[in-house]
């Protein structure tokens, strides 16, 4: 019979409020025998968690004094996603597997099985490798120098699950390149997605894919699933990203391009919107209506609002 590993689930979040904890919450009644933390960047001051839950607070400080480059000055905790877990496991080394866990995720998962089937296959990362093609990703450049084409991979971490193992080859590589990055003889800073995968494999350590444990037909970057939406999940199934309603509609707004689209019947942009009340959405969707035109070329707007 295969034990199940001593295992901590990680989950992830800057900022506290009653969509967060109902998701905690959640995640909390699957966990049998592991262990359960919140691991929250607090660098704004603002994520105030109440006393009674396990929480784990972090500062972007923390990895400074730690010796790790963020390499970008917007948004380095997500850019470094991994910096959590480094953070973590150096103040809990115990556990045979740490599971990063992303707020804005919900699941059905037997925590307990899906571990003892990933320490049965000895796999020290297991995620979601992209089908998106890598030349066409925005952070191409962040790799196409450190790593040899052949090895250039991209991995979702939304749900990121690493061996003991894994933690520490990770975390001394990047101090290692962050030694580099302060000498110049890094340039550019690897983006975590490509990074963590690609380091794992060519230490040889093994990769699991996460589709070979749960259910990803609903696990990507967008488009959002609305929190009442995912009420009933198939068993093993995992969803991502699940937000509330204000953080729904902001998600839909920001990732079409052409919010003019709002106008065109029976668009599903337009769709998703309208079944909330106008005022909920009205002044978000003026706003991407704005910065739209204000991108256009002159004599280009009877074509797009004929």
């Amino acid at each position: 019979m295969v034990r199940t590993p001593k295992y901590a689930i990680l989950f992830r979040t800057h900022v506290w409020d009653s969509f967060v904890e109902r998701q905690f919450l959640r995640l909390r009644s699957m966990i049998g025998n592991g262990d359960l933390f919140i691991v929250a960047n607090n660098t704004s001051g603002k994520c105030r968690i109440p006393d009674n839950f396990p929480v784990v607070i972090f500062h972007e400080a923390d990895f400074r004094d730690q010796g790790l480059e963020f390499g970008v000055k917007v948004n380095p905790m997500w850019y470094n996603v991994d910096y959590a877990l480094y953070f973590f496991a150096d103040r809990y080394d115990k556990y045979d597997y740490y599971i990063l866990f992303e707020y804005d995720v919900r699941g059905n998962i037997n925590f307990d099985r899906l571990m003892e089937n990933i320490c049965r296959d000895g796999s020290d990362l297991v995620g979601l490798t992209s089908k998106d093609i890598f030349r066409e990703w925005y952070f191409y450049r962040s790799c196409s120098d450190l790593y040899r084409e052949r090895d250039l991979t991209k991995t979702f971490l939304q749900i990121g699950i690493f061996s003991r193992r894994a933690v520490s080859l990770l975390y001394q590589r990047r101090l290692a390149l962050s030694e580099q990055f302060r000498s110049g003889s890094l340039k550019y800073w690897p983006h975590c997605e490509a990074f963590i995968p690609i380091e794992t494999r060519l230490a040889g350590y093994h990769y699991t894919e996460l589709s070979k444990y749960l259910d990803v037909r609903r696990y990507s970057h967008e488009p959002a699933y609305l929190e009442e939406d995912t009420h009933m999940l198939l068993e093993n199934e995992v969803v991502h990203p699940v937000l509330d309603r204000e953080r729904y509609i902001a998600s839909t707004i920001r990732y079409e391009g052409r919010p003019e689209k709002f106008f065109v019947p029976k668009s599903i942009f337009g769709k998703r919107l309208r079944r909330f009340p106008v005022s909920t959405y009205i002044f978000p969707l003026f706003l991407a209506l704005w910065h739209r035109i204000r991108m256009l070329p002159a004599g280009i707007m009877g074509k797009v609002f004929p």
